[in-house]
């Protein structure tokens, strides 16, 4: 059959003519019919009427399953398959007339009309003796039973012939086959068994769905559903223009399976069901095609993989560059024009070699808990941790808290953020779009879509991002570790137990710079941190000015005890060395030129800084521009003191400290290098004001030192503030404003207290006329505490006259 149903038709289409069709030479009658237009092209019926005109002693037959079903523009399978049957063509009549009708059949096969489409095709038929269309349908389909033909591409389903009782119409329309059947009635409307009666014949129904009564959509119309698709073709084509009994003509097109904009409909039906899932499926998209993107480049930024400095010819040519500058400016340097790279951080960390020695050391233990490094601003620890204890750790990521928390849009905020990690490609800009769109649809459903993410959320997905890749460098380093080693990776259960001197090293400095407005920020970081401590695969170093640092690392790591490393300023033997050092580098002098009375002079302006970096720093500025040692110290002294009084003595509502206990503290400093706690608690306006005092050393203007972790003493902030503290205690105008309102707090302290004991007093006096009592010890110690108390106001009055006087005297 496969050879015998590939001899079929072959269009040919010249440029002069739409179609023609080529028979093979075949038998006798096929080359009389060929002389009469036997096979009609379809595309010249559907120019013409799209109709096929049939005499009394004709017919139609409708052969099934000669080729695919078309089932849309674009339909590859059909396309293909019509291709291969065009290619091996030869006349579809002989097919017809060979393996399709019987041979003793009375009919004459007149035309041939292909169905591309439909899969089939149409046969006019002239009757040559007394036979009925009815006989002609059930001969062919009798002989077709006894000789099946099963088409190579369909071999399920064999060809079928039915006799067409309608009118057929040929177009060539963008209608494509479907299972569904459209029945217009040009007439009354036919019930649902006459339906059955006319259809049934050619496949099997699934329903048919007449239309309301009640409806008055015109032309009225019923909806028939076939099992397949092939009945509902044949039906088409046999019934098309069909007049049933009542008269009723019938059209007949087909019903798209899935009606035109029902999906598009039910989208816009349901928001409450598509938003969310569109939500899903764009966060889905992005989380599988951009994730592993992000994971690739943040290792590239922890391992360097794109950083030029760490390659060897480069390494190479710097140093080789540096040499050559040294040797040059060794003899420039009378000249001023040298400057000894580096001195700074030489000098101010030769005393601290300890400290970075012992960094080291826990850098190459396994990460079990935090590693701390905290002290004052300005004492230098974040170059002592990135430039010496660091340095030579290959796989690092340094996260600064005060360029993240500094930026004033979220857009800046999650841009300085995948910066740092190397967190690429980032859209902050779709932040905004996605607020706009979530805003656009909570005002058309009522809730949020989901679209966008708040910042907590879209910082934490970066550092889990992050995290991966630290977890990936780990296990890559250490199969790396163990290869060279010799030893076989697949031996090792748990590869974070090894070498965890090669794990990669996380560097959070500035952590908790602005903590009152970011501590969510602080929180995530801190949990995220844990996870890396917790699971070992890295170590984390958390560099922090602020000495609360416990209180939000602790709720991360609550069972573990903190790896503390404290930076303190330095001695002032190196804080001379330091400065002396600089100034020398830009004079080109050396020290056996400087005076003794230079020298002096310095060390006096020395005295107060003490060895805080940053201020030794801005001395050296003021020093190599041109001012005098005394001047440049004094005016840094004279901008500490007016720091202290904006930010610490002058009245606010914001603050967790009043004027008056700032000033006790500036007043102490000012006489003594430090106070004792305890004794500072003694003083009524600190009564249950441990709160305080760590909100002042929060602000840095104190720091409190710790005995056997207690606090036992306190000291000012920065050096150069106890030297401001004195330069305010000696303004007698300012001193003496504030001492009036210091003593005018307490004083109102005791009147409070004396109005208790009074009142008590008085409720005594009450009980003892009632009834003989002995309470007299106890009025005469509320007695005694009024006089003394009293004593003290009245000490107080003539303190605050005396102030008085001083500020009528003085400006």
């Amino acid at each position: 059959m496969f050879k015998t149903y590939r001899q079929s038709f072959r269009v040919v289409a010249p440029a002069s003519a739409p179609f023609r069709v080529a028979l093979r030479s075949g038998p006798a009658w096929i080359r009389a019919v060929q002389r009469r237009n036997l096979v009609i092209p379809h595309d010249n019926v559907a120019a013409r009427t799209g109709l096929i005109d049939a005499s009394n002693d004709e017919g139609l037959l409708y052969f099934d399953n000669l080729a695919p079903l078309m089932y849309s523009l674009w339909d590859v399978q059909h396309r293909i398959t019509s291709f291969i049957l065009r290619q091996n063509a030869a006349s579809s009549i002989d097919f017809v007339k060979e393996k399709a009708i019987p041979p003793d059949l009375q009919i004459e096969c007149e035309q041939i009309i292909p169905r591309p489409k439909d899969g089939g095709a149409i046969v006019k038929f002239r009757k040559k003796g007394q036979i009925t269309n009815d006989e002609v349908e059930s001969k062919i389909q009798a002989y077709l039973q006894e000789h099946p033909i099963r088409p190579w591409f369909n071999p399920f389903r064999p060809v079928v012939s039915f006799v067409i009782k309608g009118v057929p119409w040929i177009e060539d329309l963008h209608r494509f086959p479907s299972s569904r059947l459209r029945v217009e009635f040009e007439g009354p409307d036919l019930d649902q068994e006459t339906l059955y009666f006319y259809f049934r014949q050619y496949g099997l129904i699934r329903d048919i769905t007449p239309l309301s009564p009640a409806s008055k959509d015109l032309p009225r119309y019923a909806i028939i559903q076939f099992v397949a698709i092939r009945g509902a073709v044949i039906a088409r084509t046999c019934l098309h223009g069909i007049i049933a009994k009542n008269g009723t003509k019938l059209h007949i097109h087909f019903e798209p399976t899935i009606q035109k904009h029902i999906f598009r409909d039910w989208l816009f039906n349901h928001p409450r069901i598509v938003i969310p899932a569109l939500a899903a499926l764009i966060a889905g998209v992005t989380v599988i095609v951009f994730d592993p993107i992000r994971t690739w480049f943040i290792k590239h930024k922890i391992t360097k993989g794109f950083s030029f400095s760490d390659n060897t010819i480069v390494q190479w040519i710097r140093r080789t560059l540096m040499s050559t500058i040294d040797a040059i400016s060794g003899r420039f340097r009378g000249l001023g024009l040298s400057k000894h790279v580096g001195s700074d951080l030489q000098i101010g960390f030769s005393d601290r070699r300890g400290i970075i020695e012992q960094l080291k050391m826990l850098l190459n233990e396994t990460p079990e808990t935090f590693i701390v490094v905290q002290g004052p601003r300005g004492s230098g620890k974040v170059e002592l941790v990135r430039d010496h204890a660091v340095k030579d750790c290959p796989n690092t990521l340094f996260i600064d808290c005060e360029k993240i928390t500094e930026t004033r849009s979220d857009g800046a905020f999650i841009k300085e953020v995948a910066t740092q990690l190397g967190y690429f490609p980032v859209f902050p800009w779709m932040n905004n779009i996605s607020s706009f769109v979530d805003l656009v649809v909570q005002g058309v459903i009522g809730q949020k879509a989901g679209f966008s993410e708040s910042v907590e959320a879209q910082f934490k997905n970066m550092l889990e991002n992050a995290a991966t890749a630290i977890k990936e460098i780990a296990i890559e380093t250490h199969k790396k570790s163990m290869k060279l080693g010799g030893v076989n990776t697949a031996a090792y259960g748990d590869c974070y137990e090894t070498n965890p001197g090669a794990r990669p090293v996380v560097v959070i400095e500035h952590y908790l710079h602005r903590a009152d407005r970011n501590e969510s920020i602080y929180r995530a970081l801190a949990e995220w941190a844990s996870a890396l401590v917790m699971s070992r695969v890295a170590h984390v170093v958390f560099v922090t000015d602020d000495v609360g640092y416990a209180k939000i690392l602790q709720d991360a790591i609550p069972t573990q005890v903190f790896n503390t490393i404290t930076v303190g300023d330095a001695t002032p033997e190196l804080a001379r060395k330091f400065v002396l050092n600089q100034i020398l580098d830009i004079t080109g002098e050396s020290e056996k030129d400087v005076p003794e009375s230079t020298l002096k002079e310095l060390d006096e302006a020395l005295e107060p800084l003490g060895g805080r970096m940053t201020d030794l720093l801005a001395l050296v500025r003021r020093i190599t521009m041109g001012e005098n040692n005394k001047l440049a110290v004094d005016d840094m002294i004279r901008q500490s003191a007016s720091e202290i009084i904006k930010r610490f003595l002058r009245l606010g509502n914001d603050k967790a400290w009043t004027a008056e206990q700032a000033w006790i503290i500036v007043k102490s400093l000012a006489k003594d290098e430090d106070i004792a706690y305890n004794q500072l608690l003694l003083n009524p306006l600190f009564k249950n004001a441990k709160d305080v005092i760590a909100a002042l050393e929060h602000s840095e203007l104190i720091t409190v030192l710790e005995k056997n972790g207690r606090p036992y003493r306190i000291r000012a902030g920065r050096p150069i503030y106890r030297a401001a503290c004195q330069r305010l205690l000696n303004d007698k105008a300012l001193a003496a404003t504030l001492e009036i309102s210091t003593l005018t707090a307490m004083s109102t302290l005791l009147v409070a207290s004396i109005s208790k004991s009074e009142d008590e007093l008085a409720k005594l006096s009450k009980i003892v006329a009632a009834r003989p009592v002995d309470i007299s010890e106890r009025m005469k110690y509320l007695a005694e505490d009024i006089r003394v108390k009293q004593a003290k106001i009245s000490e107080y009055d003539k303190m605050i006259a005396i102030e008085k006087k001083v500020l009528a005297t003085e400006y």
